[in-house]
């Protein structure tokens, strides 16, 4: 049986087991986002299995008000992982956060390891659901400590006729879904959550903003975006840089994800000092976010 993380004591006990390890690196920062009530906007439930003793497996469910819900997976490494045994729980945190019949038809995105989703996608096909699926895969890259204490020595050099600014969530935020090439129902109003209530950078040309980048509510660094006029000046890492300098500062762990089939960002950022990609036993991690949606019924 699953274990519902629910008192003030469990919540302080979840963050400090979701610290140790990459595996669980967004749940760490959801789990500080809720126990701190900063974005009300996407609640989190989490639940760990087994209900006593040391836990192997974490399930997140963010049920966004403005988008479509999240189901965050995660294995614990070092403890013994049984398919079986996860299917069994996957089918009970699927019941007890979309009720009973736990098949949902309400669009969601799966995020997790490659095994893990797979295993979703199994149930997902073995059930009555009427929903069909998109696989994204990525890399997972994060800071270590020491990474993170070069990040925050490190000057951030824009080149003239740029300033350093922040973005106006209540005025700006529609630029900013604007430029997002994923953006759909829902999103603008979620950009202008993010906006308020994370931290974000911005770089300015004559008053506007040229340059961006801010936070998912999963802890994600997300849309790094540089208008075309103004790219190949720095700016993107520019805006990286002051949004990772941030976090960091907030007691945040940075961490992105790149497509596995952008090779060009993915291999630079593989070789860049202050980002370590997720590894095991020397081989990167794929982390796959799965998007599943109701199919469209027929005319």
């Amino acid at each position: 049986m699953l274990l519902e993380i629910r008192s003030r004591g469990e919540w302080r006990q979840a963050l400090k087991e979701s610290q140790i390890t990459p595996d669980l690196i967004y749940f760490h920062f959801s789990i500080r986002q809720a126990i701190e009530d900063k974005f009300p906007e996407s609640p989190v439930k989490v639940f760990a299995y087994p209900d006593h003793g040391p836990k192997k497996y974490w399930f997140m469910f963010k049920d966004n008000v403005f988008i479509d819900a999240y189901c965050m997976l995660a294995h614990v490494p070092n403890t013994p992982f049984n398919a079986g045994e996860f299917a069994e729980c996957l089918l009970e945190f699927r019941r007890r956060v979309f009720g009973p019949g736990g098949s949902p038809e309400r669009a969601h995105t799966v995020v997790g390891k490659e095994r893990l989703v797979k295993l979703y996608t199994m149930l997902m096909k073995q059930s009555p659901s009427r929903c069909s699926s998109s696989d994204l895969c990525l890399n997972l890259f994060y800071m270590n400590r020491e990474q993170e204490q070069l990040t925050l020595r490190e000057s951030v050099s824009i080149p003239d006729g740029y300033e350093v600014s922040e973005i106006s969530p209540y005025e700006e935020a529609e630029l900013v879904n604007s430029t997002w090439r994923y953006a759909k129902e829902g999103d603008l109003e979620q950009t202008v959550a993010k906006l308020a209530r994370l931290p974000s950078s911005c770089v300015r040309h004559n008053g506007d903003p040229v340059a961006f980048e801010m936070l998912d509510p999963a802890g994600f660094l997300n849309h790094q975006f540089v208008f075309e006029d103004h790219r190949r000046r720095g700016l993107g890492n520019a805006v990286e840089l002051l949004l990772t300098q941030k976090c960091i500062r907030n007691k945040m762990t940075p961490f992105k994800t790149v497509s596995k089939s952008n090779r060009i960002v993915l291999d630079a950022t593989a070789k860049n000092r202050f980002w370590t990609r997720w590894e095991e036993n020397g081989q990167p991690v794929t982390v796959i976010f799965q998007t599943w949606a109701p199919e469209s019924s027929p005319s």
